[in-house]
């Protein structure tokens, strides 16, 4: 783009207060601006006196968002201030007319000052805003007294607290850049409810740098459950696949305590952590690899199935392989499938090359037909040939396990 000024530009005009008349959202709908070539955050806007609110002069611009990287949600009838540089009108707003992220529009009478008494009543709601905008119930997120995490004794929170950073859509959405004490936390939560984040409804993403998960969301320990693991009903049994059950002692549960600030911890090792929460959750690395990595334990757990499938071969590299808790007794182990076929070539060479003594006379075995055991030479030959690399007989061609090694921990 090139630049269409040779002088200097004005100094700064005083912000002015205006009235939205009409968003401009994309290239595409029936009502265009003429001003830039880009229309999201246009906005066409009727100044209002800066002496009284009983009179609005009758010119219309355009403005554009004052702020490169951020256009805050603006709709009709929301209340603005703009200033201009260049002959360019820019504008920051909405006023935060009612402190409510969903409603904020004029208030005062916007559409009887604007159309001189004969506003448009068809298409507006009694409260100035269209008669199809979507009005929530919600309000600004909160931030509130946490006595585990805030570390203010009662006689100086008062003068002590702070606000946290906050951006906040209209519809119950919000990014939080926070902190307690002085252990900061970054929140991103979508459609919940009341008045601060809720990690039981819609989605929630967020890192915090101390406490347990219960404490920085003011829950009770006892009530905050991962959907696979919840607590069983009076009379019912603990459930078979609990999250994490298998892992060694002591970690054989999920750890909901993990990060807890208490008294009773005097050299606390645990503190930051991240968490996700929603109805549906899916990753998709569409170019390269997605990759997991914990230096303890992964654990997965569902309610229903677990499959894998993949294109391409898979290889499960552990020190040991138990299928079933029980397993890690130790009581069943697989067979090798070509070990075993090893075993049974010799057993068959050993019957195949055994003879009766009949009066000092060698005879080979008979069936119960009197008549020489052929078959044995027959399903020999079919061990010996058997390919365990290529699969075919009782050998899979997918399904393939190691050597055993030299030890047996794990």
């Amino acid at each position: 783009m090139s630049r269409d000024r040779t002088s200097l530009p004005d100094e700064f005009a005083p912000f002015q207060s205006a009235v939205v008349l009409r968003v401009y959202l994309n290239d595409t709908d029936d009502f265009k601006q003429p001003i830039e070539s880009n229309s999201y955050g246009m906005v066409k806007i009727k100044t209002i006196s800066s002496k009284s609110n009983s009179t609005i002069s009758s010119r219309e611009i355009f403005a554009r968002p004052l702020l490169r990287g951020i256009s805050d949600s603006i709709t009709q009838d929301d209340l603005v201030i703009f200033t201009t540089v260049n002959d360019k009108h820019y504008y920051i707003g909405p006023l935060n007319t009612y402190n409510n992220p969903n409603f904020c529009a004029a208030d005062f009478p916007i559409d009887s000052l604007i159309s001189r008494g004969a506003g448009n009543k068809v298409v507006k709601d009694k409260s100035g805003y269209g008669i199809d905008y979507p009005f929530r119930q919600n309000t600004k997120i909160q931030k509130q007294k946490n006595t585990n995490l805030d570390f203010f004794p009662p006689q100086t929170y008062d003068v002590s607290k702070v606000s946290d950073l906050a951006l906040e859509g209209r519809h119950g959405n919000s990014i939080r850049v926070g902190s307690r004490g002085i252990f900061p936390s970054v929140t991103i939560d979508n459609d919940s409810q009341g008045n601060s984040e809720n990690i039981s409804k819609g989605s929630t993403i967020s890192m915090i740098s101390n406490g347990s998960i219960s404490q920085n969301f003011n829950i009770n320990e006892n009530q905050f459950r991962l959907s696979v693991d919840s607590y069983p009903k009076d009379g019912e049994k603990e459930k078979t696949y609990k999250l994490n059950k298998g892992n060694d002692d002591g970690e054989d549960s999920f750890n909901y305590r993990w990060g807890i600030e208490s008294d009773d911890i005097s050299d606390k090792t645990e503190f930051n952590q991240m968490i996700m929460f929603s109805d549906r959750i899916t990753f998709d690395a569409r170019q390269s690899d997605f990759t997991v990595s914990s230096k303890n334990n992964i654990n997965f757990g569902s309610k229903k199935n677990f499959t894998l499938n993949n294109e391409g071969h898979s290889v499960i590299n552990s020190n040991n392989i138990y299928l079933g808790e029980k397993a890690k007794e130790k009581t069943e182990p697989i067979v090798l499938g070509n070990q075993l076929r090893k075993v049974l070539v010799k057993i068959l060479e050993i019957l195949n090359g055994a003879r009766i003594n009949v009066q000092g006379v060698l005879m080979p075995i008979v069936g119960t037909d009197f008549l020489p055991l052929t078959d044995i030479s027959t399903l020999l030959q079919e061990l010996k040939d058997l390919d365990p690399q290529n699969g075919g007989g009782f050998f899979s061609s997918h399904h393939y396990i190691e050597h055993n090694r030299s030890t047996n921990e794990g």
